[in-house]
């Protein structure tokens, strides 16, 4: 009875670290807008790179004299017309956005630093923005 119970405990046990790790990126909507963001240790890096192809504009953020990945940063995109179409804040260093064919204009801000950058994304294209901040 006592292998049998210490099996149950040892199977309990490997099933809540496998959600743990599969619970580390969550793929989130808002406004009809899917968005993930996470990375920032080995395991949410591969998960984040499983994902990247489904996500058409992929954010990098990195801070000068920071050694390890920054989170907290707060990310709006805008389309065209101005429009806020997603207010988040990132989850780790990498944040990826599905949005159509369009022109949008990504804000990041962390630490009191806002930077910006417009860009077009055209048929099965990707863009790859990288937001290095002065921490």
């Amino acid at each position: 009875m006592k292998r049998i119970s210490s099996v149950v405990v040892l199977l309990l046990g490997v099933c809540v670290m496998l959600s743990n790790a599969a619970a580390e990126v969550e793929i989130h909507e808002q406004q009809g807008i899917r968005y993930v963001s996470g990375g920032g240790t080995a395991e949410g890096d591969e998960e984040m790179k499983q994902l990247a192809a489904r996500f058409p504009v992929h954010l990098v953020f990195v801070a000068k004299g920071v050694d390890e990945p920054i989170e907290g940063v707060k990310v709006t995109v805008r389309d065209v017309k101005g429009t806020a179409i997603l207010e988040a804040t990132s989850e780790g260093p990498l944040f990826f956005v599905d949005v159509g064919s369009g022109r949008y204009t990504v804000d990041a801000e962390y630490a009191g630093e806002m930077q910006s950058q417009t860009k077009d994304l055209t048929g099965r294209r990707y863009l790859r923005l990288r937001y290095t901040f002065n921490e």
